[in-house]
């Protein structure tokens, strides 16, 4: 008897967790923001646009519905990760803190989208 109830709440925790890994490591789409209260959240959006401002790199995200955020990072942080001749995909997944009165994204960390430009010497 005790081990048809361990094996049940074995089966419980394991299903739990399984269900729960599904929302925790899929991202939100950046239109699901505007619905979002704030707070630490990982999202995946069309990258418009991005540049540097001051000591951050900035950039422009759409979701599927035409909403728009501005996630931030601090510059020397993207350098760290990418080097000096980095470059962004399409598609770019980050994780951080948004701000839903500002609509800024404080990003924490970049999943995807983000990767060095490797430089292949010019042949002569």
């Amino acid at each position: 008897m005790k081990r048809w109830v361990l094996a049940g709440v074995l089966i419980a925790v394991f299903l739990a967790a399984g269900i729960a890994s599904l929302y925790i490591g899929t991202p939100r789409d950046v239109s699901d923001l505007e619905r979002f209260s704030g707070g630490k959240v990982r999202v995946s959006g069309k990258l418009v646009t991005y540049g540097k401002s001051g000591d951050y790199l900035y950039l422009i995200l759409e979701g599927r519905d035409g909403f728009r955020i501005t996630a931030v990072v601090p510059y020397v942080e993207v350098l760290k990760v990418a080097g000096p001749s980095f470059q962004f995909s399409d598609e770019v997944v980050v994780e951080g803190f948004y701000n839903p009165s500002t609509r800024v994204l404080n990003i924490t960390t970049i999943l995807k989208g983000c990767h060095s430009a490797y430089y292949a010497p010019v042949k002569s």
